[in-house]
């Protein structure tokens, strides 16, 4: 420790807990904890992170890893597509759609000034983005695809691709000055479905194919606003390939490569490529690709089929545990329509409609410690597609509303106090397939068969009936409390979402897509709405802000008329089941966690 002092001028750190975030980076310290010396050093990885709303392949990216664009591209059936998807570091969210459709189209920018040029089939329009919509610009002078580009909106550089006739492959380079495309000096290679990156005046391209012998490349070329250079091959020759970084600091990932996609990422320092340790989760090719050596994304692409995955490079001290669903406890009993309160590690169950032959509604509770569920003491009345309070202590839930069979609705409301149900006043309208929210001594009903906008205020002992929602809507989700309440989705089909403040509703931001019988959880500024059918079960996930809705990642088992608590961190998906229902029951429970991160800690020793 002395001579550590004497060469740096400062003491090691002892310390009771553990250094937890990046300014701990390369620091040394005494962990009294371990007792042994600790430091937090850089690892590079890829994580999976929220998928993107639509599954698509050959699109192009744009931004960073915390403000990133995933634009046009192809679905799985071919479709090309005109949407782009806007990621805030959390999930993606819809962005304005482009004038018209192309997939395997050049591109770059920012997530607010983003340019998209070229394209399938054969195209020489050319498009700018300012963070909400899409303008056509002057269009490109020679149309083509499966062509690369870099830099920025009024400083593009696009380059190679296919052309129609022979040969296919063209080593074409046009700059865009942001006004108009001129023609500069050619690759020394011509090829098609290459990767690029960097600026106008220092651009990077690598990789591709010759159609003419369907030979995958390694040349690398650099541009120096004038000329192209060959450098350094990849490692690694491969097609359908991404890119991100700079002229001097690279990444090159994924495509195809012999004998099939590769998951293999290459790191280039200006001079020559590395081979990285840090690979893709999933082998694919015809990624969209954006951001730096230090954190960058891979957006769809094939696996082999067209994939809404995303990953996220990270290069840090830092490590991420990327959000995700896991496998709970399975139920005592299968069961769809069925109502959750509580948390994910202290939760509850009770209601809903049995796996067959079974046509009884039941009045089966149980409840979850985080790893089994055990059964307790039944509610009076056994009934399926009830409300719930669903936030508050798993000692103190509300159950109202329901039906006790086919079509018949019962105003019910039974008070538990972590040990039995009690019955107490009666809802003012009886109805199921109902949402609830709120605690147990202040909830609201809203919504419901057949279907209905009513609203209902719970105050401890009694029913009020309060302002309805805008959109008449039955199996709608919800979150929330009495004074900051949720509810979306629904059906009729609707994406629609309102927020209550205690005394109205008011329409806000809908959901990405429209679904009914979904389960929903959190608070007005922090919800996850999960699953449901439209008509088909989903598994989609999707979490809002306050203000939006973005994805996150998608449950393991698609399914509706699922049960839901917890937070948007920190949620249970109960039961549930896959259409046709009431086939295919579920009794299954899946954990949700939010992403975290911690600092890299290395033990130090003297070996």
């Amino acid at each position: 420790m002395t001579d550590y002092k004497t060469i740096f001028g400062k003491k090691i750190k002892f310390l009771t807990t553990d250094l937890s975030n990046a300014e701990g980076e390369g620091e040394i310290f005494y962990s009294d904890t371990d007792a042994g010396f600790k430091v937090g050093t850089i690892t590079k990885a890829w994580v999976t992170t929220s998928v993107l709303a639509t599954a698509r392949a050959r699109s192009q990216g744009a931004g960073t890893p915390t403000a990133g664009l995933c634009i046009g591209g192809q679905d799985e059936p071919g479709t090309k597509l005109a949407t782009t998807e806007e990621f805030n570091g959390t999930g993606w969210s819809g962005g304005g759609d482009m004038p018209a459709a192309k997939s395997d189209h050049a591109g770059d920018g920012t997530q607010t000034a983003a340019y998209a040029a070229g394209g399938a089939p054969y195209l020489n329009s050319a498009y700018t983005y300012d963070g909400s919509s899409w303008t056509g610009i002057p269009n490109i002078g020679t149309a083509r695809q499966k062509l690369a580009g870099a830099g920025t909106t009024t400083a593009a550089l696009i380059f190679a691709g296919q052309v129609p006739g022979s040969p296919p492959q063209t080593n074409k380079t046009e700059e865009y000055s942001g006004s108009s495309w001129a023609e500069q000096n050619d690759m020394g290679t011509a090829r098609v479905k290459l990767a690029g990156c960097g600026t106008q005046t220092a651009g990077l391209g690598f990789g591709g194919y010759l159609p003419t012998d369907a030979s995958k490349r390694a040349e690398t070329e650099q541009y120096d606003g004038s000329s192209w250079t060959e450098v350094n091959n990849l490692n690694t020759a491969r097609h359908a390939l991404s890119g991100a970084g700079t002229q001097t600091a690279a990444l090159a990932f994924g495509g195809g490569a012999a004998p099939g996609n590769t998951t293999a990422t290459e790191e280039w320092d200006g001079t020559s490529w590395t081979t990285s340790s840090a690979t893709l989760g999933t082998a694919g090719s015809n990624f969209g690709g954006a951001g730096t050596t230090s954190g960058a994304l891979s957006m769809g692409g094939y696996a082999p089929t067209a994939t809404i995955n995303v990953e996220e490079y990270t290069f840090s001290a830092m490590t991420i545990t990327a959000a995700a669903w896991a496998s709970g406890g399975n139920l005592t009993k299968a069961r769809n329509q069925v109502s959750g309160s509580g948390t994910q590690t202290a939760g509850m169950a009770f209601g809903g409609f049995p796996a067959p032959p079974s046509t009884d509604r039941l009045d089966e509770t149980e409840t979850y410690d985080g790893t089994s569920w055990t059964e307790v003491n039944d509610l009076n009345t056994g009934r399926a597609s009830l409300g719930a309070s669903g936030s508050g202590p798993q000692t103190a839930t509300l159950a109202f509303g329901g039906a006790t069979g086919p079509s018949t609705n019962v105003d019910d409301t039974e008070s538990w106090d972590g040990t039995n149900w009690t019955e107490v006043a009666d809802l003012n309208n009886a109805r199921f397939n109902l949402a609830g929210f709120g605690v147990q001594t202040a909830a609201i009903a809203v919504g419901g068969t057949a279907p209905t906008q009513g609203t209902e205020s719970w105050d401890g002992s009694s029913w009020t009936a309060g302002n309805n929602l805008n959109t008449v809507r039955a199996n709608a989700s919800a979150a929330g409390i009495q004074t900051a309440g949720l509810a979306f989705g629904g059906n009729p089909s609707t994406a629609s979402t309102e927020e209550f403040n205690g005394t109205s509703w008011t329409e806000s931001n809908a959901l990405p897509s429209a679904r009914g019988s979904g389960a929903g959880s959190g608070t007005q500024t922090a919800a996850l709405a999960f699953g449901g059918n439209l008509p088909g079960a989903l598994a989609i996930t999707h979490g809002y802000d306050g203000t939006n809705w973005s994805t996150r990642p998608s449950l393991a088992t698609a399914r509706g008329y699922l049960g839901g608590c917890g937070t948007s961190i920190a949620s249970l998906a109960i039961g549930g089941s896959i259409n046709p229902a009431p086939a295919n029951i579920k009794n299954a429970t899946e954990e949700f966690t939010g992403e975290t991160t911690s600092l890299n800690l290395k033990t130090m020793t003297d070996s």
